[in-house]
């Protein structure tokens, strides 16, 4: 690794926030929040390697066919793929959601709710299609669970201020970024990341010049 980052989380936190705006219409976890944990789950599974915009119109799409109730999700059998294309990759997100929808009917929504987070996330890892980062950003926006959840911004992200090395795990890297930003700020900071990755701190030509962290990231690079 290059270095670390010369500033602490809380430091990187503000400037992050002061530099970026987390809109609920760009984010499909928020979007469905208001829904309950179900629809939460549902929509953020629909997310998975989607763009917010097109996981969101499938989200409202399946909403308007099912108003979201497991027992008509179910009801929809084969038909759910066709409902939710828009989200892309649509037999494996149609697999987990019928699973889910199995599990929530079988033990009642509240379970989602109330079951001890480890007992939940094992058991929400034996859906094939649901991995950590969906059960850690629902653990953290509907439970409150100081989780930090990685996807692909924040994987960069933590590499390039030197948190991890290269090819680091999922767990090491949601360890080091919950470490650094706080429990307290996990959940936002989660979501601050993508918009700073989106914005700044680009897979491809990244604009340093412009990063609010450039005086303290140790990949930053200066372009004239």
């Amino acid at each position: 690794m290059k270095g670390r980052i010369s500033v602490d989380g809380p430091t990187a936190f503000r400037l992050i926030k002061d530099a970026v705006e987390v809109r609920p219409s760009e984010f499909t976890a928020l979007h469905a929040l208001r829904d309950g944990p179900y629809a939460l789950l549902v929509a953020i599974v629909l997310s998975q390697n989607s763009n917010d915009k097109n996981s969101i119109a499938a989200y409202e799409d399946l909403r308007r066919a099912t108003g979201l109730r497991p027992s008509e999700v179910l009801r929809l059998g084969d038909r759910l793929g066709e409902v939710i294309r828009k989200a892309g990759m649509v037999r494996q997100k149609s697999e987990a959601i019928m699973a889910l929808t199995r599990l929530v009917l079988e033990r009642g929504e509240e379970y989602l709710n109330r079951a001890p987070p480890d007992e939940l996330k094992a058991e929400l890892m034996k859906i094939r299609g649901v991995g950590p980062k969906t059960i850690d950003v629902f653990l953290a926006v509907y439970r409150r669970v100081p989780v930090f959840a990685v996807d692909t911004h924040a994987r960069r992200i933590a590499a390039r201020w030197g948190l991890v090395r290269q090819g680091a795990s999922y767990e090491e890297i949601s360890r080091a970024l919950l470490e650094f930003f706080g429990p307290e700020r996990a959940d936002e900071a989660h979501r601050l990341l993508i918009a700073f990755g989106r914005k700044f701190c680009r897979a491809r030509n990244p604009r340093c010049n412009e990063c609010p962290l450039r005086d303290y990231c140790p990949s930053a690079v200066q372009r004239p």
